[in-house]
């Protein structure tokens, strides 16, 4: 058995003492698999690290009553300057092992070929963990610490990971931290969430997960305050990286990832909406929506999420089959292809469906776009300049009494975005903090956004360039 009590871990920092852990305590027994969620710098790798010895707490007590593994995938223990097979050598030899056996396991088992006898300080950190999660196996452990192994190789590696870890060793007693809530619940039978300090256990999992995704909403979101970018594929690729920095954006793709291997296509499809509202131009998710809302049968949206993720870049020769297979063509001609962005300025590139939304809620003053009017728009050639100036047309209206606080920028039931006027700015080339205070003041939108210095270069209708120009 294995039992920390009543553990606090401290850090000296510069503006003071940082309390990691507080009075965390818990047991572990033979044949109990505890599975940790939790934020990034939650402590999670903190208190893996500490029942292994690797570090001290500040205060309490850990009692180990069996045999406990360094934490898999981390390679801190390697000296450096040393080959992997002098590593393996040396690791034998403190544990009272056959080197040569165990040589002959960890070539087999890593598939480092000659990288096995080149230093360690010349690996990737996937070498590293490979020589790791091997070394880790040729030792007969009572418990195994994982951390975020599940990150480590290809699809073919983890197979070979989890045949040693949960079905040769079974038995053992297992800590695991990841940040893919799937992974802890297939491969454990105990679970904790561990937030501000505090371990919370559970029995079970659903359980667990959604107190871990109210923790997510709770938590400050990844700010995306709209920057100055000319060129459209640089703003969306900057975007992408804030997305998967943000643990509620990639719990809820996990959560949807979960549902459609399931075949749960509307719980999948929910899970992708909800992760798209708070970052609506990450577009391989369009792609997965277009393929759970086809599954569905509903054939508007799927060409719409299709059409939206060739316009932020999805190659276009990938989706046109599924383009083909769920467009309606109308009776004025063939259907328009659907249009791919270049490098150029954002003017010019074509629209996906956050943008004609954003568009919409400006000119018109709508929180919602209906499905038909956004594949109309989607089909019919055109960039956002183009787009622009078709709606002012064509709604007649460039001043709306009022803007929406939030609005939706995924089809269907999604939730409302409140950050849309970051997105307007951004489209626009504008200064978000101008266009916020121009429309405190009162100016009409389409002035208050040439005010913050949007919209320069793009082709207006005239009586509205005037309008703008008057800002």
């Amino acid at each position: 058995m294995i039992t920390v009590d009543r553990v606090t871990k401290d850090y000296r920092t510069r503006t003071g003492p940082k309390r990691v852990l507080d009075n965390v305590s818990f047991t572990l027994v033979q044949g109990e698999r505890l599975g940790v969620l939790g934020r990034n710098g939650a402590g999670k790798s903190t208190l893996i690290r500490l029942v292994s010895g690797a570090e001290r707490p500040t205060s309490g007590r850990i009692t180990r009553g069996m045999s406990v593994s360094w934490p898999l995938a981390f390679g801190g223990a390697f000296q450096s300057q040393l080959t992997g097979v002098d590593n393996v050598r040396f690791i034998s030899r403190l544990y009272g092992q056959d080197p040569d056996h165990n040589l002959a396991f960890v070539e087999e088992f890593s598939e480092l070929g000659q990288y096995l006898r080149e230093p360690v300080m010349n690996y990737s950190s996937g070498m590293r963990a490979r020589l790791a999660f091997a070394i880790s196996m040729i030792i007969e452990f009572d418990c195994f610490l994982i951390d975020e192994i599940a990150a480590v190789g290809d699809a073919r590696f983890h197979e070979r990971c989890n045949y040693e870890l949960f079905d040769k060793r079974g038995d053992r007693a297992m800590m695991i931290i990841s940040h893919d809530p799937g992974y802890l619940r297939d491969h454990c039978n105990r679970w904790a969430l561990l937030d501000a300090g505090q371990l919370i256990p559970f029995d079970d999992f659903e359980a667990a997960h959604d107190h871990f995704l109210a923790q997510m909403r709770v938590g400050e979101n990844v700010r995306t305050a709209a920057q100055p970018f000319s060129r459209r594929m640089a703003a969306i690729d900057s975007l992408r990286r804030v997305a998967h920095e943000d643990e509620q954006f990639m719990a809820l793709v996990r959560q949807a990832d979960a549902a459609r291997d399931r075949h749960d296509w509307a719980g999948a499809e929910a899970g992708y909406a909800a992760a798209l509202s708070l970052h609506p131009y990450e577009r391989s998710y369009w792609v997965q929506l277009g393929h759970v809302t086809r599954e569905q049968g509903r054939r508007v949206r799927a060409e719409i999420a299709y059409r939206t993720a060739c316009a932020f870049g999805e190659p276009v020769r990938l989706l046109a089959p599924f383009i083909a297979a769920v467009e309606h063509p109308d009776s004025a001609g063939p259907p328009t292809p659907a249009a791919s962005p270049d490098s150029g300025e954002t003017r010019q590139q074509p629209p996906g469906y956050p943008d004609l939304a954003v568009l919409a809620a400006f000119v018109g003053g709508s929180a919602r776009l209906s499905d038909d009017a956004a594949l109309s728009l989607l089909r019919r050639p055109g960039a956002l300049e183009d787009v622009l100036a078709r709606m002012l047309v064509e709604g007649g209206v460039s001043a709306p009494e009022t803007l929406p606080d939030s609005i939706a920028v995924v089809p269907g039931e999604a939730p409302l975005r409140r950050e849309w006027l970051e997105d307007l700015a951004r489209l626009a080339g504008a200064r978000q903090e101008g266009l916020e205070a121009a429309l405190s003041l009162g100016d009409a939108p389409l002035a208050a956004l040439r005010r913050a210095g949007g919209l320069d270069g793009w082709a207006l209708p005239a009586s509205h360039a005037m309008e703008a120009a008057s800002a």
